[in-house]
């Protein structure tokens, strides 16, 4: 009986649990869902704004350029930028959207003295006597400088050029104030106040040359055009003929017959070197009969920073008039010229040491960073006015130290009139090697410099 109810009770508990289980699993929490993450809108960008606002820095930048290339601060030798003549205005220069790159040229021209180039490595920074003596060497609007305006200023070329016979630099009228100074603008070549832009231009050589011998080549320079504007600051001051026909010399420093600087047009022509007498010298130069002559060269494609070859590292690389103008005559190889030029642009320069050390074996040392250039002593601390060499012993000594200092100062020449020079370079050595026109030349110098003056006699 005992076991019966057990049985009955395990049922009983049996069931009772089983619906327990039952309950549980029913009554069990449903597990809440994860809910998916929304996620983070992003912004739809103001296309419009941003715009705006790379607009907005660009004129920025734009501004604070422009008026960093546009004041020149009165009270300083150097020239912080670019002095906008009041006359013209901003169509001064910027006269048509063609003239946008040449500006860009321009800016890093020594005709502009490389004010952009000096402005992009700091804005801030202005253009000195070492970055352009041309311009900065000397306040040159002052009176005591009046015969030098008409190269070194815009006002006193644009003058001269426009009217070269009735020229007076006492009737040039500078718009500046303080030390601001002027590179050669625009205006001073173009014709900006008649809107015309064109070119000016002063006429043949002999309308502008500063001296008078010898007369039959300067009357001989052709009219050149474009490059008539070229010849009137590049083609020297004071000639070899002047020294010949100098009454004295003796007592006088160097300034006094200095032919001056970059002078191209002279060596072309032959208007300036000093020529030893009873020596032939050659009449033809290629060059000369190019057309466009200095424009073709320096000027390909209206290129307005004025090089004709472009330098790395001291040599050239690359001539940009080569495919316009050169292959005409030196054929389709441009990396033979190269080379050549190359070659001989280190003779050349080795040359001109030779020429000086034979002057310095006379007691005459040449200093071309110090004015006038020749002095009696070797010690460059002693290099004053006052140590100037003065007691030139002969003309031919003088014109041997004139031509030093013509071809030193114009490093182009070896190219703008090849046979020529190396003739003038073979005589002053041979007349200073010896004191005899004999020649000797090839006999007292290094092989390179034999290699460059081989054949000249």
């Amino acid at each position: 009986m005992r076991g019966r109810y057990l049985v009955i009770l395990l049922v009983v508990l049996a069931v009772v649990f089983a619906g327990c289980s039952q309950q549980e699993e029913k009554t069990a929490p449903t597990p809440t869902p994860t809910p998916e993450k929304t996620p983070t809108p992003v912004p739809t960008p103001d296309i419009e704004k941003i715009k705006q606002k790379a607009v907005e820095d660009a004129v920025h930048e734009l501004m604070v350029s422009a008026l960093n290339l546009h004041y020149d601060n009165p009270n300083t030798p150097e020239v912080e930028g670019v002095n906008v003549n009041p006359e013209f205005g901003c169509s001064g220069c910027h006269f048509s959207k063609e003239a946008v790159p040449r500006m860009e040229e321009w800016g890093r021209s020594a005709h502009g003295g490389h004010v952009l180039e000096v402005k992009e490595e700091d804005v801030t920074k202005a253009v000195t006597e070492e970055d352009a003596p041309a311009w900065v060497h000397y306040d040159f609007k002052q009176p005591n400088r009046q015969p030098c305006q008409k190269c070194h200023t815009s006002t006193g070329f644009r003058n001269f050029v426009s009217d070269p016979e009735n020229y007076n630099p006492e009737n040039n009228t500078f718009l500046l104030t303080g030390q601001q100074k002027e590179f050669l603008y625009c205006w001073a070549c173009h014709k900006v106040e008649d809107g015309s832009f064109e070119l000016r231009n002063p006429g043949r050589f002999a309308r502008v040359a500063e001296y008078s011998e010898p007369a039959d080549r300067i009357s001989a320079v052709p009219d050149l055009g474009e490059s008539n504007l070229c010849m009137v600051c590049h083609s020297g001051r004071s000639s070899g003929a002047a020294i010949k026909s100098a009454e004295e010399i003796k007592g006088k420093h160097f300034g006094a017959f200095n032919s001056h600087y970059l002078a191209a047009g002279g060596i072309i022509f032959r208007t300036l070197p000093y020529e030893f007498e009873g020596r032939d010298y050659v009449s033809s130069n290629p060059h000369a009969s190019i057309e466009g002559l200095c424009t073709a060269c320096h000027m390909s494609n209206a290129d307005h920073t004025f090089e004709a070859v472009e330098v790395k590292n001291g040599a050239v690389v690359d001539i940009k008039a080569y495919d316009t103008l050169c292959k005409k005559c030196h054929g389709d190889d441009k990396n033979a010229l190269i080379s050549t030029i190359n070659e001989r642009k280190s003779q050349y320069e080795s040359a001109l040491k030779t020429i000086e050390k034979l002057l310095a074996e006379k007691g005459i040392y040449y200093d071309g960073e110090r004015y006038p250039y020749f002095y009696g002593t070797p010690n460059a601390e002693e290099h004053t006015f006052a140590n100037a060499f003065k007691d030139w012993p002969s003309k031919d000594i003088l014109g041997a130290a004139y031509n030093l200092n013509l071809l030193a100062r114009e490093p182009g020449a070896f190219v703008h009139n090849p046979e020529y020079v190396k003739q003038i370079i073979y005589d002053t050595i041979d007349f200073l090697d010896d004191g005899v026109l004999n020649k000797s030349a090839e006999k007292s110098v290094p092989e390179d410099v034999k290699a460059f003056i081989q054949g000249a006699r």
